[in-house]
């Protein structure tokens, strides 16, 4: 199936632009979250393998950055093959990594990379519907506030309860699954669900590449990322973002001129160009953020940014790559360490010789292992429980 934009579609303030016409609703919007407004075939090379139905979809969603309303937020849909079983399929519900604040970076508007679309089919072919947000504000209109984990929360969350009866043939038996910015999300999101979406069955959680979210955490890594040249695209995006949704925040008093160089990129381009771009400027986020900046911007809507709680209803497992550069294990660990201290039940392995990005299909027998245990209420191969 061909994918079609609109000639008139281009790049805004906001990072608008440059998507199919499909992620613009104009049709009224029902109260409700969780409701699915329109839905088209992916293009196949948008899908992956094993895949016996693959849709993109828009449906309703929380609005995370003011928790009123609901907003449109786009999804991919991918469903096994053949019947569903009696009750349903279960459902993993996918968070993705950063890919950045434009449009053109939603994964369902774009061929989705061999990793990514290797773990997917290993959900399917072990008999789970896989729904992938998108999240707020990425292919569709208005800002994807990155940093707000809130917003990606609800997005998640409402993505498992559009698909969920008898449409899709997907069960209320739902894993939250994600890796990188969707690590912290699915963590995050377990820590909503029961005040925002007691409807859903959370049965488990999987991380893979997690970020310590906690506030101490976040504080403590300000001082020693001020220096690192590859944290600098993903720190200009949080400031594109918070310069955008808060008037008191000024992009010129927030980055030096080098860094607008930057910031100017993000509204049009993904995180791999914002990477290359300030590695070529052999410019870290000391060199990016006026003095005083960085702390700035963390303090803003620090409630958003961390987890909510570290108290869990449903298990967590975390895959962990010893060679990890991004979410350095040590950090992971911490994580580890307080949810154990605090009753939840958690399960957590380390890979060997695996980074950020090789941590996600090494973890995925053991991630499947756990996700098909929780559901079926068997024993866990617990590193910690009450």
């Amino acid at each position: 199936m061909a994918t079609t934009v609109p000639a008139a579609a281009k790049p805004s303030d906001v990072g608008d632009g440059g998507v199919p016409s499909f992620y613009r609703w104009s049709g009224a919007l029902p109260n409700e979250a969780g409701v699915v407004l329109a839905e088209e075939l992916l293009p196949d090379e948008f899908s992956v393998a094993t895949a016996g139905k693959a849709v993109r979809i828009l449906y309703t969603a929380r609005d995370g950055i003011t928790d009123k309303g609901v907003v449109p937020v786009s999804a991919a849909l991918f469903l096994p093959r053949g019947a569903p079983p009696e009750g349903g399929w279960p459902v993993m519900a996918w968070a993705h990594g950063t890919t950045g604040i434009a449009d053109i970076c939603a994964p369902s508007a774009r061929p989705r990379g061999e990793r990514d679309s290797r773990y997917i089919a290993s959900w399917l072919d072990a008999g789970f519907a896989v729904v992938a947000s998108d999240y707020q504000g990425l292919g569709t209109p208005g800002i994807h506030p990155y940093s707000n984990y809130r917003a990606s929360s609800y997005s998640l969350l409402d993505s498992a309860r559009a698909i969920i009866g008898g449409r899709y043939g997907a069960a209320n038996a739902v894993v939250l699954v994600g890796q990188s910015q969707g690590a912290g999300t699915v963590v995050a999101a377990a820590g909503y669900a029961p005040s925002y979406a007691p409807d859903l069955q959370v049965r488990g959680v999987v991380a893979t590449g997690a970020p310590n979210l906690s506030r101490e955490a976040i504080e403590s890594g300000l001082a020693s990322s001020a220096t690192d040249v590859m944290v600098t695209g993903a720190y200009a995006m949080i400031g594109y973002e918070l310069t955008r949704t808060h008037a008191d925040l000024d992009a010129d008093a927030v980055f030096t001129e080098q860094g607008r160089e930057i910031e100017a990129m993000v509204g049009s381009a993904c995180l791999p160009d914002l990477m290359k771009a300030a590695a070529a400027r052999n410019l870290d986020p000391s060199k990016a953020f006026r003095p005083g900046m960085l702390k700035r911007l963390w303090d803003t809507d620090v409630d958003l940014r961390s987890f909510p709680t570290l108290d869990l209803a449903p298990p967590v497992f975390f895959g962990i790559g010893a060679a990890d550069t991004a979410a350095l294990p040590m950090t992971t660990l911490a994580l580890v360490n307080d949810l154990c201290s605090r009753g939840n039940v958690v399960e957590a392995h380390i890979y060997r010789d695996k980074d950020h990005s090789g941590v996600v299909n090494a973890a995925a027998p053991d991630a499947i292992v756990f996700a098909k245990a929780v559901l079926e209420g068997r024993p866990l191969a617990a590193t910690c429980k009450p």
